[in-house]
């Protein structure tokens, strides 16, 4: 076997195991609306305090990052069944069935940085979230159970992987999502804590738009 004969093999192999093994997710992934099968949609209403602000991004955009994230998360199981509400000059985003905390901190970053999307020029949301911890929930332990946080991603941040928060009692954290680094204890709050500035009773009878 030459040299030439080595170099291909090594090549066809980690194009394998990127691709077909799904190391990285290709755009067929992201424009797949394949779903479980109807029964197992949710149907049962979760009370929940998920809530996210959506500023500074045209809805055909939004809509497609949203989209793309039910396509890559919703194959085997629904996930991630989002209810965008139009506001006048921004939006908002619920989770009616609930979401878990883990996959709904993914949610948040990927509308930061959607699939092509980051890479247009005039995509540039604004995205602030908000959630109160209960014990149980994947990465929340010791001061960061009970409490009412904010979720965000600087505009500085140059990893794309991972997002922070700040509680409402001002401890700062920052969320990664490599193996070993989430929920790291900041010196000091990236940003100010921010009460969640939407009230469910006023967007209820707002237009919104369902995704599965």
């Amino acid at each position: 076997m030459n040299k030439t004969t080595v170099i291909i093999g090594v090549l066809v192999l980690a194009v394998f195991l990127f691709f077909g093994c799904g190391f990285i997710s290709t755009n067929s992934e992201f424009n797949s609306d394949i779903r479980p099968n109807d029964n197992q949609k949710p149907t049962k209403l979760i009370e929940n305090s998920k809530i996210i602000l959506v500023k500074n991004v045209k809805l055909d955009y939004l809509k497609l990052a949203i989209e793309q994230f039910c396509n890559l998360y919703n194959k085997e199981s629904y996930i991630a069944t989002p209810r965008l509400y139009l506001l006048d000059s921004e939006f908002a985003i619920t989770f009616p069935y609930d979401i878990e905390f883990e996959q709904y901190c993914y949610f948040i970053n990927y509308l930061e940085n959607a699939h092509e999307l980051s890479l247009l020029p005039d995509y540039k949301p604004e995205v602030k979230a908000w959630y109160l911890t209960k014990n149980g929930d994947e990465w929340i332990n010791g001061d960061l159970v009970d409490k009412n946080i904010m979720i965000y991603i600087p505009e500085w941040d140059e990893e794309h992987d991972n997002v922070y928060l700040t509680t409402e009692d001002g401890l700062g954290f920052k969320m990664g999502f490599a193996l070993g680094e989430a929920s790291q204890r900041l010196d000091a709050p990236v940003e100010k804590f921010a009460a969640n500035p939407i009230d469910f009773g006023t967007i209820k009878d707002k237009k919104t738009i369902d995704f599965q």
